[in-house]
């Protein structure tokens, strides 16, 4: 349940700020790809100008968890892999447990300087979203519907476009399809017996036919590497989005470790065994960081954690587009009549039923029906 009663005008003032200025973003998205894109077919310029317009719509949810909330991620990794965030193209596997680890992999985008070029598979339905789903329309977002002949065709187009871009890209990839609930972690637990694959405590089975065709589609000369991000989040405070507009700052930890795309298998057996190997690895990792606080392996390096401070390029985008938003709007309401007020009331209602939306698409009750017996 959303408790209306903590939200305030200004989370209101703040939500309509970031409608508007991203729908004007879609609409030059629009125009700069008819106009480059199609017109003059230079894919790779819009593609360059569109980074900052999906940092205009990205930074200010950004400076939500960096500066309205102070929340922060810490890194575990060797120093050469943590440096090398950023640097290249890659894919980024993760896994898919908290209302927000699409925000913490966005911090961790941000301080790599590659944020605006963050791409990542998601339902196909999420493209009707407003402002943040119209925006990945125009910047070769991996739109899935789940009915592989057509997902087949989608991956193929971008995952070759997205190797065309003239600026690293991070290609994000939750490979258990769908977040953890208990009720989808039993539907995991059995399939995964009846076919003696390796039964996770803290993770579904990943499920490898996506994963297999992207490696064996990917060309190494382009992307070089796999990012492998092991997720866990102290759960003083929960990691929801309702704690970070509430002004709460939450925790997170990332164990990460990279490898060479061209050193996996390309063949879906292979890589579908390496992509299990992975997650027997990633489950022992997050059951010591429940157990312990630490990421400890047998057989895996321990490191102390680095937190990395926030750019202030969020911050400075939040002042100015509240400031060109939210003013102009201040004084109409103030200049106006009754009706003006009318007016301001509906769209106040308008806008909580929209915060509700927005706060409902990131909730793990909302996600996908996998595992759900009432689907079964």
């Amino acid at each position: 349940m959303v408790p209306w009663r903590e939200f305030s005008l200004l989370h209101v003032l703040l939500f309509l700020s970031f409608m508007v200025s991203g729908v004007v973003v879609n609409l030059v998205q629009l125009v700069l790809y008819l106009v480059i894109a199609k017109l003059l077919d230079n894919r790779r310029l819009f593609r360059s100008l569109n980074y900052y317009l999906i940092y205009v719509i990205y930074g200010q949810l950004l400076f939500l968890a960096d500066w309205w909330s102070g929340s922060k991620v810490t890194y575990y990794g060797q120093p050469d892999t943590l440096e090398s965030l950023g640097k290249d193209h890659a894919v980024i596997l993760m896994n898919h447990h908290y209302e927000l680890d699409w925000l913490y992999g966005w911090m961790v985008g941000d301080r790599a300087g590659i944020l605006g070029n963050c791409r990542v598979y998601v339902k196909k339905v999420l493209q009707y979203v407003p402002t943040i789903g119209w925006a990945w329309c125009f910047s070769d977002t991996l739109f899935l519907a789940r009915d592989w002949a057509k997902d087949q065709l989608v991956l193929d187009e971008r995952l070759a476009a997205l190797m065309d871009y003239p600026d690293p890209v991070w290609i994000l990839l939750f490979p258990e399809g769908t977040r953890y609930t208990k009720e989808k972690y039993l539907a995991s637990k059995k399939f995964a017996e009846s076919r003696n694959l390796p039964v996770l405590k803290h993770h579904l089975v990943p499920r490898t036919k996506g994963f297999s065709y992207t490696i064996s589609h990917l060309d190494p000369a382009k992307i070089s590497w796999v990012y492998d991000v092991t997720l866990g989040c102290d759960m003083a405070t929960s990691p929801t989005l309702t704690n970070v507009l509430m002004g709460r700052s939450t925790s997170a930890h990332m164990y990460i470790r990279r490898y060479k795309l061209a050193d996996i298998p390309k063949d879906d057996e292979g890589s579908a065994q390496w992509l299990s190997d992975i997650y027997v690895e990633k489950d022992q990792l997050l059951d010591s960081f429940h157990s312990t606080g630490k990421f400890e392996h047998p057989t895996l390096p321990t490191f102390t954690g680095v937190t990395k401070s926030p750019r202030p390029y969020s911050l400075a985008l939040f002042i100015a587009v509240n400031s060109s938003v939210i003013l102009p709007l201040a004084w109409t309401l103030l200049s106006g009549g009754w009706g003006t007020l009318l007016i301001a009331v509906v769209v106040v209602l308008i806008a909580m039923a929209g915060i509700k939306y927005f706060i409902g698409i990131t909730q793990i009750d909302k996600s996908s029906a996998y595992g759900d017996k009432k689907k079964q």
